[in-house]
């Protein structure tokens, strides 16, 4: 058996990627997803974060920045940070969030765009950020042909860092359809993930990319009132 076969899901549930509509009404009204408006970055984030090595002067792309947790952390290190969404909500909030910080986020740029699988901007990057984006695409060789364009955006010796949920974590996983790897519809707010296993989230991007380090990160989180232990895959890929 070939383990990199490509692997088509079903197209029922739907894709989230680009669905801005879905997006806007999660920002502007159901906040079921508990990052939603948060502040600080993610716990992956931070723990790779040396490897990321951002300084003052670097310059990253954030792709589906929502609301700005990592792109106004990475600005306030003096970065200059290219933000990019299709939700029109996350945006306006992200941009008065960076008006209230004044010169703290004065490299920030936010930009409203919609996303095709190959269509990134024309620009080089010290780091990019694919915090639970990709993970929207459903089909394992789209999701693959945009993480290695995001890869090729990269300035030498730059960084990529991509997160998705792993397949134990406990709100999504008990929310799947379909074969393994498994997809999840979030009830509250329609919104169809995949959830990758450990053992293979290496694996498929070791297919494309040099891998750095990955993390599973592992904590305790609130969903609609109710305590879920949540998994979070990360990695670091190298240009």
């Amino acid at each position: 058996m070939n383990r990199h076969a490509r692997t088509t899901l079903p197209e029922s549930p739907p894709s989230a990627w680009g669905a801005a509509d879905l997006w806007d009404r999660e920002y502007a009204e159901l906040c079921a997803i508990p990052s939603s408006y948060r502040m600080t970055p993610s716990h992956a984030f931070g723990r790779l974060e040396p490897m990321l090595r951002p300084l003052a002067g670097s310059t990253v792309l954030d792709v589906g920045c929502g609301t700005g947790r990592h792109s106004l952390y990475l600005a306030r290190l003096g970065c200059s940070v290219h933000a990019v969404d299709s939700s029109s909500t996350a945006c306006e909030v992200l941009r008065d969030r960076a008006a209230s910080l004044g010169n703290l986020a004065c490299g920030l740029t936010v930009e409203h765009a919609q996303f095709d699988v190959c269509d990134v901007p024309d620009s080089r990057y010290d780091i990019i950020i694919d915090a639970y984006v990709s993970c929207h695409l459903l089909d394992d060789d789209l999701r693959r042909r945009f993480l290695n364009s995001l890869r090729r955006l990269l300035r030498r010796g730059g960084a990529l860092f991509t997160a998705c949920m792993g397949s134990r974590d406990e709100y999504y996983a008990a929310r799947t359809t379909g074969p393994s790897p498994a997809v999840s519809t979030d009830p509250l707010n329609g919104v169809t993930k995949l959830l990758q296993p450990q053992q293979t989230f290496r694996a498929g991007l070791e297919e494309f990319s040099r891998v750095q380090a990955t993390t599973a990160e592992y904590f305790n989180d609130t969903v609609a009132d109710q305590t879920y232990r949540r998994e979070v895959l990360a990695a670091v890929l190298r240009a």
